[in-house]
């Protein structure tokens, strides 16, 4: 019986062997600028020094959890490139999943490139750059795609595809919370396709059933699992009076953020991709063409509003790339349900070129990032070298360095062009100053065993009068009050 059911897996999935081998081998190339750049990205940089796990503090306690069976051990020591490589191959399933779920046994090339802004679109990359965190992100994506291979059309069926989606909700609640957009996607563009080919009844109880499973698994999760937080984000949403003027407030914000980070040719691109979805869907539609219309405009309008999934209706939130990957999903969505009618050779082009573009950005981001990190560490390296000639470094007492100023980015990336830039920006967030952002000062404080000092809270602290220029170079200036304080002014 085991040897049958294996069998009849192998001849019902054997075709996606293909398509998944070469989406795996498109992103292992796409991301190896980003490994071999072996940068240290935000919370990497703890982790690296002192192993910690700290994600329940998010309620993230599968990624708590799992983390101890990826790495051996309750000390997460570094083990990259594997958590990056194992994330890239979780992204691939879930890429042959939609494949599956929105094509027929024969997958064109073009539908396979289509599904490549899943995992390689310019906000997913920030989640690729973690050395620690990557394979959890991947596996909320995996989370919210897996459960809709399980809709069937009989009451069994219906039954298991709504536990699944609670399951895939909860493990993405516990993973990374990003992802909360991808279940309302996947459930509005498959029910449309199932709509489109006449089969309405199905498309209404992939709605109802994924709706009331998708909300079931929240509640629970709130209920009996989350523990609440408030730190630089919150968990707590906005009270039902300022909920839709909050969340269509900060969704405007999300968009904002997506205008100016997108580069022109992915702009144009990507509205030309959604065009020609519209005309696509009305050519090939069974339905009447003009409900076809009014559907899909209705189907972008909402999954443009559920993208980010809850994240808009948080009273506190952050608008980092890595929370806004939902985009990709869309975009990959949109591209191949686009392109389901023969004789579609333009908008086949478009979604080639966006994610050849896309492809080379990725080249770009982890180039620019090895160049960040080489800055880094030279700027570093030449303050340390210099403090540690300052007389007062060589005594026991406690050390009160005023760090003020930034070294800002590597001259490679403040010579690129402004589409670039923006996206760069955001992408690389950490480097050498004085701000109050811990890592910006995390490498200098923790990796070079400098002992007895504290970092000065630039708010806070009062700059002693009278302090004594003991170095001034092109790059920094150091003055000391030769007792207990010492101000690193970096130019």
């Amino acid at each position: 019986m085991k040897n049958n059911l294996l069998e009849k897996i192998k001849n019902k999935y054997s075709y996606l062997t293909k398509p998944f081998l070469i989406i795996l081998a498109i992103f292992l190339f796409a991301i190896y600028p980003i490994i071999r750049a072996n940068f240290n990205y935000i919370d990497d940089l703890g982790r690296v020094d002192s192993g910690y796990r700290g994600w329940a503090d998010f309620s993230r306690f599968v990624s708590e959890y799992l983390s101890v069976a990826i790495h051996t051990s309750d000390y997460l020591t570094d083990i990259s490139p594997l958590p990056q490589i194992l994330a890239v191959v979780i992204i691939a399933i879930s890429c042959t999943i939609v494949l599956k779920l929105f094509s027929d046994e024969k997958i064109s090339f073009s539908k396979i490139i289509a599904v490549i802004p899943i995992g390689l679109s310019p906000y997913f990359l920030e989640c690729l750059s973690y050395k620690y965190d990557s394979v959890y992100m991947a596996l909320s994506v995996l989370a919210c795609i897996l459960p809709f291979i399980f809709y069937g059309k009989t009451r069994k069926n219906k039954w298991i595809f709504s536990i699944a989606i609670i399951i895939g909700t909860l493990v993405m609640s516990m993973s990374y919370q990003a992802s909360s957009g991808i279940i309302p996607l996947m459930a509005l563009f498959l029910a449309f396709k199932y709509w489109n080919n006449k089969e309405s009844k199905d498309a209404t109880n992939i709605l109802i059933l994924s709706a009331i499973s998708y909300i079931i698994g929240l509640l629970f999760f709130r209920i009996f699992i989350m523990k609440p937080i408030d730190t630089y984000v919150s968990s707590a949403i906005v009270s039902l009076n300022n909920l839709i003027p909050t969340f269509f407030s900060n969704l405007a914000i999300f968009y904002q953020n997506l205008l100016s980070d997108f580069r022109t040719i992915w702009k144009v691109l990507t509205a030309l991709i959604v065009i020609f979805f519209i005309i696509n869907n009305i050519r090939g539609t069974k339905q009447n063409k003009i409900l076809s219309f009014v559907f899909s405009i209705v189907l972008l309008i909402l999954s443009c509003c559920l993208a980010f999934g809850v994240y808009p209706a948080l009273e506190k939130l952050i608008f980092y790339p890595r929370t806004m990957y939902g985009i990709g999903v869309l975009i990959s969505l949109i591209a191949i349900n686009g392109i389901n009618i023969k004789k579609t050779f333009i908008p086949k082009v478009c979604i080639c070129i966006l994610c050849y573009s896309f492809i080379t950005f990725c080249f770009t981001y982890g180039n620019v990032l090895s160049e960040h990190k080489r800055y880094v560490d030279f700027r570093t390296e030449s303050v340390i070298n210099e403090l540690s000639k300052v007389e007062i470094m060589k005594n026991n007492d406690t050390k009160y360095i005023y760090l003020k100023g930034t070294i800002g980015y590597s001259p490679s990336m403040e010579n690129m062009p402004d589409d670039y830039k923006n996206i760069l920006s955001r992408l690389i967030q950490q480097s050498f100053s004085g701000k109050l952002y811990m890592w910006d000062v995390y490498y200098f404080k923790e990796y070079f065993k400098i002992n007895n000092i504290k970092i000065a809270n630039p708010e806070t602290s009062v700059v002693p009068k009278n302090l004594e220029t003991v170095c001034d170079t092109m790059y920094f200036s150091i003055e000391t009050n030769n007792t207990d304080f010492i101000l690193i002014n970096l130019k």
